[in-house]
């Protein structure tokens, strides 16, 4: 069987590992996509292996979103296994990278455990309302963690107007280096025959009946194959619109994400630093970006701002990078003033028109598609790698998958109430997190209402009587680019 995968992110390798492992003689599999990974999600990543920090303030209510939090859940469980095995995989076809030589995994430079979730000052009492619903979830899920003093996480120096009021410690919950990661997988993959590598991107899909017949690459050529899966995260739905397929999927959106990486020599992490997720996203976070046991453990990787837009961003928004160092300076350790910038990263997260992933087979029976991960990917990728090389065996898998089938209604999750009071909270945390000071005739009452008058508006003029506009999709709404 010949197998095609459009895309090399970190869906499209996993997978591919997966299938190489259980590869017949005369079995292929094609990778096709650009070397340098332009735009790649994983590439601007912390890749924090995180399930119960990203809880919010009535996230767990639906069977869909306990459903999708369970398999963040599953996916923490599986990654330090996964570390392994793939190491392991590239020690016996003698493809180690050099920087995983002297590594020991699970226990070396790149992977660690532990997470320390604060509750800061930096905002307003979202952070809070986050903060305690985290706390209910470990709780309910009976998930160890710790109660710490702020003032004794190694290396946390924040600002005294912004310091920590609790803290906690979850020893489940912890990073890689992704860039290692993609890297040490890529050196996996070729010591297999059966892949082959095609450094270049896609243009269209081409069909005959209801079989996908060839994907035709940019430089005109044509690769065949008996299954073919589409895994090019935010350009998935260019490459549907560029190709007659007859199928429509959720649109999927560029998820613009910032990420800064700094040399810190005298303030190193081990742990990842974070608030629970605030106006719009995941909040401030700083983790150690490792990439080997050999060289100063001084590297670190701030993230992330988030911006969605229908277009790719071409680069990094100079108030990206400013509300980035400006909250890890004074939310996280004061002393990064002092630290070098080695890289500001630009990566497209995936984000559908109703926010969860897009996976599954089509109506068109050889083509699987597999988007719509947002800031979940990296994480997802031990678990949905094996859902998708059961798919393409047509094994049996979780029926609840089907409700992320590519061609399907938009999930609507939100009653417009709803909606309309978690977006006025992010917004109004927003405006908290880039220096909002509010006077004392009650503006931020009359901001409230301002809000509420333009969100009910915004529901008015898209028809959204029953149902609610996710708070991430605002924008989208707003200028006319989700129908």
């Amino acid at each position: 069987m010949n197998i095609v995968i459009i895309g090399n992110g970190i869906l499209a390798v996993t997978t591919a590992l997966r299938l190489a492992l259980r590869a017949k003689e005369s079995d292929k599999i094609y990778i096709i996509g650009k070397k340098s990974r332009p735009g790649s999600a994983t590439m601007a990543a912390a890749a924090m292996l995180n399930s119960f920090c990203e809880v919010e303030e009535g996230s767990l209510e639906s069977e869909i979103d306990l459903f999708r939090f369970e398999l963040s859940y599953q996916a923490t469980r599986m990654w330090p296994k996964f570390v392994m095995d793939h190491l392991e995989v590239a020690m016996q076809h003698d493809c180690l990278i050099d920087d995983c030589k002297d590594c020991g995994g699970a226990t070396g430079g790149c992977f660690e455990l532990g997470t320390y979730l604060i509750n800061n000052t930096a905002t307003d009492s979202l952070d809070d309302a986050n903060y305690n619903a985290v706390i209910k979830a470990l709780d309910d899920f009976i998930e160890p963690y710790s109660v710490v003093d702020p003032r004794d996480i190694p290396n946390y120096k924040p600002f005294e107007r912004n310091r920590a009021t609790r803290a906690i410690y979850i020893p489940n919950e912890g990073w890689l280096n992704p860039k290692l990661t993609l890297r040490s997988l890529d050196a996996s993959l070729e010591g297999f025959d059966c892949i082959e590598f095609i450094d270049e991107e896609v243009e269209s899909i081409e069909k005959n009946g209801n079989l996908v017949e060839n994907v035709i690459l940019k430089n005109g050529n044509r690769v065949s194959g008996d299954k073919f899966l589409l895994a090019t995260g935010a350009t998935s739905s260019e490459i549907i619109d560029r190709s007659n397929l007859g199928i429509s999927i959720p649109r999927i959106f560029y998820g613009a994400g910032v990420s800064i990486q700094i040399k810190s020599p005298n303030d190193p992490h081990t742990k990842a630093i974070r608030t629970p997720n605030r106006g719009l996203a995941c909040g401030i976070y700083t983790v150690p970006f490792y990439t080997s046991p050999n060289v100063p453990l001084d590297e670190i990787i701030i993230g992330a701002s988030s911006y969605l837009s229908p277009v790719p961003i071409k680069g990094a928004r100079v108030g990206s990078v400013q509300g980035l160092l400006n909250g890890a300076m004074e939310q996280i350790n004061s002393n990064f003033f002092r630290a070098e910038i080695t890289a500001i990263n630009l990566g497209y997260r995936p984000v559908s028109a109703d926010t969860y992933p897009v996976i599954g087979r089509t109506s068109i029976s050889n083509l699987i598609i597999a988007t719509g991960t947002k800031r979940d990917g990296f994480h997802l990728s031990p678990l949905l790698s094996e859902v998708l090389m059961k798919i393409i065996y047509e094994e049996e898998i979780d029926s609840r998958f089907k409700v992320f089938s590519p061609e399907r209604k938009l999930i609507r999750e939100l009653s417009r109430e709803k909606a309309i009071e978690i977006s006025i909270k992010h917004l109004i945390s927003s405006s908290y997190q880039h220096g909002f000071v509010p006077s004392h005739d009650r503006l931020g009452e009359k901001i409230k209402e301002m809000y509420r008058k333009e969100l009910e508006e915004l529901h008015d003029k898209v028809g959204a009587f029953e149902w609610g506009i996710p708070p991430e999709l605002l924008d989208l709404y707003r200028y006319g680019h989700i129908v």
